[in-house]
């Protein structure tokens, strides 16, 4: 069952990202049905994540009481709704308060699908598990790419949208019918959680939230998720703009990015699995690894402002995105491990707070990319040096900062490396 529902888990990412990434492929069809600026192209995307981070935790805190089950369904159904409603947009305004609404009811999802993920799997495999549902973004976002460019091509960008809603829809049924809420195993505990809910002390878990392991965790996704959102919304008019690649070549390039950034980040996870479960040290195992990935995926990506060749554009996206993406599938774990009992809120908060970056990101880039005026390239470059600039610094920052607790008896272990400090 726990591959079952992880299966799931993983083409729900699908259709979760499919449907962030395909109005950035469709870009250049809605900019000239629409007449839209840059900067006004910046707003479309910005405003998917305006009441994101906000959903996203009360989603999940449902979740925690009501099961992920249930909760999964009935977003999924909504997403159903919203996606063929775009089949009636026909102005700028709608077009943003369609993707308000949608971003509303996807942003439960990732935590919801990480906390759910993270209960079925032991701790040998909980990275492996989240890289798999982090997967699912990846192929919804890009290796789909040439699946949704061509029905976009073909039929139109609003017929493509509605085939998303579809596939919410088959989605819906098959998690309701072929899954469980819990493993058997462990029903009896899920159960005293839910009585624990209750408990919970907002001081403390507040200053849970400003300790340095969950601030530099969400700091550090938060960077992470300003290239997701880059990667979602600007990089298919980057490789058309700035690259000189047809819409052909930027489909099958954007896949290629996929699909090897998802063998990437997915071995990062297993890395970080193997370490830790040869030496149960969260730090040495999951901080470091991460921390290094990120520092390495930075200058990578930096690498594009001087080589833009496109081929190692391609190459060195590949990596980028691969490494540091690592943070998504490890950084649930990491924040879980620090309040277990309320996995789902959690990652909410974690997710959430990094979504905040779908707010600023977009309007960032299209606010740069204004300013160099004619010279596209230039703004383009600029908006990547940002980005690497603070995946770096907030990737050195992680590795610095972060000591995830280890909970053993009656005590709390903070992990620091070779030595751990333990306190009452």
């Amino acid at each position: 069952m726990r591959w079952v529902v992880l299966i799931l888990l993983f083409f729900g990412a699908v259709i979760n990202f499919a449907d962030k990434s395909i109005v950035g492929l469709a870009a250049v069809p809605i900019m000239k049905e629409f007449d839209l600026s840059y900067a006004e192209w910046g707003l479309v995307g910005s405003s998917y994540y305006w009441l994101y981070p906000v959903t996203g935790i009360f989603g999940a805190a449902w979740a925690d009481r009501l099961g992920a089950k249930k909760v999964l369904g009935s977003i999924m159904l909504t997403w159903t709704v919203l996606q063929f409603g775009v089949l009636a947009i026909t102005a700028l305004p709608f077009l943003i308060l369609y993707r308000i609404l949608l971003g509303a009811f996807e942003g439960p999802y990732s935590p919801i699908a990480y906390s759910h993920a993270d209960k079925w799997f032991p701790p040998r495999l909980k990275g492996f598990a989240n890289s798999v549902v982090v997967g699912g973004g990846t192929v919804g976002a890009m290796i789909v790419a040439p699946i949704l460019v061509s029905l976009i091509t073909i039929f139109g960008w609003k017929v493509a949208f509605a085939a998303l809603g579809a596939a919410s829809l088959v989605w819906f049924f098959l998690f309701q019918f072929l899954t469980k809420e819990n493993p058997v195993e462990v029903h009896e505990e899920a159960q005293k959680k839910k009585a624990k809910l209750e408990k919970i002390k907002w001081k403390d878990f507040l200053a849970l939230l400003a300790s340095p392991t969950a601030l530099f965790t969400t700091l550090a996704y938060f960077s992470t998720y300003i290239l997701v959102v880059w990667f979602s919304v600007w990089l298919p008019i980057y490789l058309v703009e700035a690259i000189k690649m047809s819409p052909g070549q930027m489909g099958t390039s954007v896949a290629i990015i996929g699909v090897v950034s998802v063998c990437i980040y997915m071995g990062v996870s297993m890395i970080s699995d193997r370490l830790f479960k040869k030496n149960q040290n969260w730090r040495l195992s999951r901080v470091y690894v991460v921390a290094g990935s990120m520092i390495l995926g930075a200058l990578f990506f930096s690498s594009i402002m001087v080589f833009q060749h496109p081929i190692w554009v391609v190459g060195a996206m590949c990596l980028a995105k691969g490494l540091t993406y690592a943070i998504l599938p490890i950084g649930p774990t990491i924040m879980i491990n620090e309040m277990q009992e309320r996995g789902g809120l959690m990652t909410s908060i974690l997710t959430s707070s990094g979504n905040i970056a779908g707010i600023i990101a977009p309007l960032v880039t299209g606010y740069i990319i204004s300013l160099a005026g004619g010279n596209q390239l230039l703004g383009y470059n600029l908006s990547i040096l940002f980005m690497a600039s603070l995946v770096l610094a907030f990737g050195i920052l992680f590795a610095l900062f972060v000591k995830p607790v280890k909970l053993s008896g009656n005590q709390t272990t903070r992990q620091t490396g070779d030595i751990d400090l333990k306190s009452s």
